[in-house]
């Protein structure tokens, strides 16, 4: 039904860079460039990487990465062949992505189903909720545990 966003689609050239510019930066690049137009802000340019790794993942239909750095849990659209982003809230430098090897194999099953239910994330991405252990509003009772009837 829906092909999955990349940085690559998701982004539109701001009518103050011009087409060379935009066409030469890379799809990490390009989001710093679009941001700054909505924003109307400068956004630092990170001096290089960081030590932090981030996974992606697919979210909605766009391939996303959430910042790596504590607290921060802002998040972008990347591209699956870019393998790097960085935050444009902390400006924590360039995070390492870690992107399945074959990208165009993760989205192929996922393009014949509605955007709302185009999902995916790593097998070992904590963030998967087949990883997720159950929360509880409360700590359960030990009858509960049990499987007794109160």
């Amino acid at each position: 039904m829906a092909a999955i966003i990349r940085a690559e689609t998701y982004y539109r050239r701001p009518s103050t860079c011009s087409i060379e510019a935009w066409d030469a930066a890379p799809p990490s690049e390009k989001a710093l460039i679009y941001l700054e137009s909505v924003l109307q802000l400068r956004i630092p340019r990170p001096d290089g990487p960081n030590d932090m790794q981030t996974w992606a993942r697919i979210d909605a239909g766009r391939w996303l990465a959430e910042c790596p750095t504590d607290g921060c849990h802002s998040a972008q659209v990347i591209s699956p062949l870019d393998p790097r982003m960085t935050c444009c809230r902390c400006f924590a430098g360039w995070s390492a992505l870690l992107v399945p090897a074959d990208p165009d194999a993760v989205e192929a099953p996922l393009t014949s189903l509605p955007r709302a239910e185009q999902w995916w994330w790593a097998d070992d991405d904590p963030a998967n909720p087949a990883n997720q252990q159950p929360t509880y509003p409360y700590p359960p009772t030990e009858q509960f545990v049990r499987g007794e009837q109160q």
